[in-house]
């Protein structure tokens, strides 16, 4: 290990949690930072709906041809 003289000064019972705790911790403010700044999140969790929910289906150029290939041959 490159850096194995770390555990001479701090104990791994302390050093482990700590680091990991450290890493839990910057995870939440990070992703509470991304979440509270967005503009679309707030919406999202009021139940109103975004862009792709209220769009229409695409338009088909001829929908005749659609139920052609849509049923199967008997």
């Amino acid at each position: 290990m490159n850096e194995g003289k770390i555990w001479t000064v701090v104990s791994p019972n302390v050093g482990v949690p700590a680091f990991l705790g450290a890493v839990a911790l910057m995870s939440f403010v990070i992703h509470f930072a991304i979440l509270n700044n967005t503009t679309w999140f707030k919406a999202f969790w009021q139940g109103s709906a975004g862009p792709a929910a209220t769009a229409s289906a695409p338009a088909v150029a001829n929908p005749a041809a659609l139920a052609a290939v849509a049923t199967p041959a008997p």
